[in-house]
């Protein structure tokens, strides 16, 4: 990449960091000066609507455009409008002073290793709720397998075991009530 001159990126007095931020300060200007031409800056209730409509769309961002933002904030504060009437002006940036370079770098680094700790989080979270969820169902298996009540693995063992014990319990209970007949010698046979 080229590096470029100070003279391209100096527009009305500031060296700007990118040829892009130079040209849009160029278009900021132009901006500027087509409201100026365009508009009746004297009259506050067009310059609050300007400056309410600037904001709410971000049109001035370079510092020659919040100049201008401001010098709308000033006209407005003199001309008697109440200041909470009047919007302040945002910055979205930070002051201090860096090499441009080395606070690009600064500022990517820190984004990909928040992401890349972000995901080993997710990750390990995913894995550890796996590991939970197997031993879960390993262990619902081992008592399904081993257990004495009925379950959908052993329903017909189970049920086919309770009715031969009821078989059992009655051929035991009719032999103990023949055996007492024979004893009393009552025959209900014939």
């Amino acid at each position: 990449m080229q590096e470029e001159s100070r003279e391209e990126l100096t527009v009305a007095g500031y060296v700007f960091a990118t040829h892009t931020d130079a040209l849009m300060a160029e278009d900021e200007i132009k901006r500027i000066s087509l409201i100026e031409s365009k508009m009746d800056m004297t009259n506050m209730s067009i310059v609050l609507g300007i400056y309410n409509k600037a904001l709410d769309s971000g049109t001035f961002q370079t510092p020659i455009g919040l100049e201008f933002m401001h010098s709308m904030y000033d006209s407005l504060i003199q001309s008697g409008i109440n200041r909470e009437k009047i919007r302040p002006i945002p910055l979205y940036t930070t002051f201090k002073r860096t090499e441009f370079k080395e606070s690009a770098l600064s500022r990517q680094k820190p984004k990909q290793t928040n992401i890349e700790r972000e995901l080993r989080i997710k990750y390990r979270n995913s894995v550890l709720i796996s590991i939970i969820f197997g031993v879960l169902a390993g262990a619902m298996l081992l008592i399904m397998l081993r257990g004495t009540t009925p379950n959908a693995l052993n329903y017909k063992m189970a049920v086919t075991n309770q009715y031969a014990e009821w078989e059992d319990d009655l051929k035991a209970r009719e032999e103990a009530v023949r055996q007492k007949e024979r004893e009393l010698n009552i025959n209900f046979d014939e």
